[in-house]
């Protein structure tokens, strides 16, 4: 008797364990979906955080870089008015179609002309840059948030349980529950022979 009580109290405590060992392993399951999905929900919001500032560089760009052009503009007039009036101190005549001193100034404006181009270029290339380092960011903040929304902690903690489930199940006493006899003692059933007797 002594020792059915002790299996039975043994059983209780392997159960106990077994069932606390689940709750442990679906709250723990559980956090670390959380702590997932709570990651991936950062990263998302750091790469849509880059986006903006790859747009906010991209205009800053396009912003210095029509600076740069009209100090450039700034720069050839200047050189050809400089070149003008040095001309024309010569006494040399500016105005006269085909003449060295007209073909002179030409060639100063298109040189400068050819510098803004040249700078036009590169600007729309950082720009261009900058426009598509945006579009990756935002690309790999939709990629975040497609992680973060297919992370549930609560299926996490529920598949653990399911997980630990046969575990369980084998812990459980086999015999009839709640105080009745287990079934090795209860007498066996009567053979009509003996009821005859």
């Amino acid at each position: 008797m002594a020792l059915s009580a002790l299996f039975a109290a043994g059983s209780s405590l392997s159960t106990v364990l077994t069932v606390a060992s689940t709750a442990v392993s679906a709250i723990g399951a559980y956090q670390q979906a959380q702590a997932q999905r709570q990651q991936a929900e950062y990263n998302a919001a750091v790469a849509r955080n880059n986006a903006t500032i790859a747009e906010q560089n991209a205009r800053d760009i396009v912003q210095r870089g029509e600076v740069a052009r009209d100090v450039q503009r700034q720069r050839v007039a200047q050189t050809v008015g400089a070149a003008r009036a040095a001309i024309a101190s010569t006494g040399l005549l500016i105005d006269e179609p085909g003449t060295t001193p007209t073909a002179l100034i030409d060639d100063l404006r298109t040189a400068g002309q050819f510098d803004i181009m040249t700078l036009k270029s590169n600007i729309d290339r950082e720009e261009r840059r900058a426009r598509i380092e945006g579009s990756q960011f935002q690309a790999q903040a939709g990629l975040f948030d497609l992680e973060a929304s297919s992370i549930n902690p609560a299926l996490a903690g529920a598949a653990a349980v399911f997980s630990n489930a046969q575990s369980l199940f084998n812990t459980m006493p086999s015999g009839p529950v709640f105080g009745s006899q287990s079934s090795s003692s209860i007498r066996p059933r009567a053979r009509p022979a003996d009821i005859l007797r």
